[in-house]
């Protein structure tokens, strides 16, 4: 006698070996949990074997579970763009996948405070600051920022300054890490001078480079003059940049800041999927098929919505933006030439990028023959 299946008949028999995103629903078609898999026959049909899953949350999505709808993807990425928006539109009752992924942390610097400070946030909202990120953790922007705040003596301290001449400097300016704005030693345009100069070795590799070479010479013009005191303290300045230069490769981050065209492979045989991202946000997907004649004019447009969308990009990041960033920023760091091409839109036109995908139109032709 046969021994009945434990996969109830309502999943699909054919369900795909392929990746994709898979959406549980209840009896009255409403979506109660999102995943996503580079198998999706052997992840859904995994929920029903061995007496269910052992966790208690999932094990009563299952129990409540009538219905699966899936959708196939070309690739992992498309496939965790697909989980995250139907997660955020749907928001499922039995999904916490994204809890962790879609928390950022960011380096504030408020232009708008007449001493700003290195501040480290979780988002975007004000129009005037200036963002370094997003951070996956807490930990890199904090200690990034503290390193720049010793090497240009900013302040540290939180609040709106308002300098008092009646009052001491505290203890930070008495160890020569901050210029004492708060009782004004420092005026405003002196301290945001200081200010500059952190952002820029914050944010660029020849200004960082420049900053140690320039530390490096009033270091051993100390020595020569006979001033150890004045030695010491900028050798420790010194070690506080080559500290600062061990996130570099996170700091920089040229794929948040630039824009890039992403071509993937798409689910069907002779397709292809465009991802646009403007200064770090993921514009809509378009799904097109792998046609020469064709190629010009869909770049040309998703160029021309990039670059519309650059100036709202520049400003501040929605929260339901951040994840995608995320999660197209990761790619962009660890992408495989097998998994699609990335073309930085500051540095290519749309014509340079459709003559490289004509390149490589006779692979997708075979693929799709």
């Amino acid at each position: 006698m046969a021994r009945s299946s434990p996969v109830p008949a309502w999943v699909p028999a054919d369900l795909p070996a392929r990746p994709g995103v898979y959406q549980f629903e209840d009896a009255l078609g409403t979506p109660i949990y999102v995943g996503k898999s580079v198998n999706l026959k052997r992840r859904v049909r995994g929920y029903f074997y061995g007496g269910g899953p052992s966790d208690e949350r999932m094990a009563m999505m299952v129990r409540l579970a009538r219905g699966v709808t899936i959708l196939r993807t070309g690739t992992d990425l498309e496939a965790l763009l697909e989980e995250a928006e139907r997660i955020e539109r749907h928001r499922p009752a039995f999904n916490r996948a994204l809890k962790n992924r879609s928390r950022g942390w960011y380096i504030e610097i408020d232009w708008g405070d007449p001493f700003p400070r290195l501040r480290i946030v979780k988002s975007r909202r004000k129009p005037r600051a200036q963002y370094f990120g997003p951070f996956r953790g807490r930990r890199v922007p904090s200690e990034a920022a503290r390193l720049a705040e010793k090497v240009f003596r900013l302040r540290s301290c939180s609040g709106t300054i308002r300098p008092d001449t009646s009052v001491s400097p505290c203890l930070q300016h008495g160890i020569d890490l901050c210029t004492a704005p708060c009782v004004g030693l420092v005026g405003v345009d002196s301290y945001r001078k200081q200010l500059r100069a952190a952002v820029r070795v914050l944010a660029d590799r020849e200004a960082a480079a420049e900053a140690i070479l320039r530390c490096q010479a009033q270091r051993d013009a100390a020595l020569a003059a006979g001033s150890i005191q004045s030695a010491t303290g900028l050798e420790q300045r010194l070690m506080w940049l080559y500290e600062l230069e061990d996130y570099r490769t996170v700091l920089e981050r040229p794929q948040v800041e630039r824009s890039w065209l992403i071509v993937l492979p798409g689910a069907e045989s002779g397709t292809g999927v465009l991802l646009p991202m403007a200064r770090g946000r993921v514009l809509p997907r378009q799904r097109v098929r792998w046609d020469a004649e064709g190629w010009q004019e869909c770049v040309d447009r998703v160029c021309y919505e990039v670059r519309i969308e650059e100036p709202r990009a520049e400003s501040v990041f929605a929260p339901a933006e951040l994840t995608p960033s995320l999660i197209v920023t990761a790619w962009l760091a660890r992408r495989a030439p097998e998994e699609g091409h990335a073309f930085d839109l500051d540095r290519l036109d749309s014509t340079a990028i459709v003559e490289a995908l004509c390149q490589a139109a006779p692979n997708r032709e075979a693929e799709a023959a």
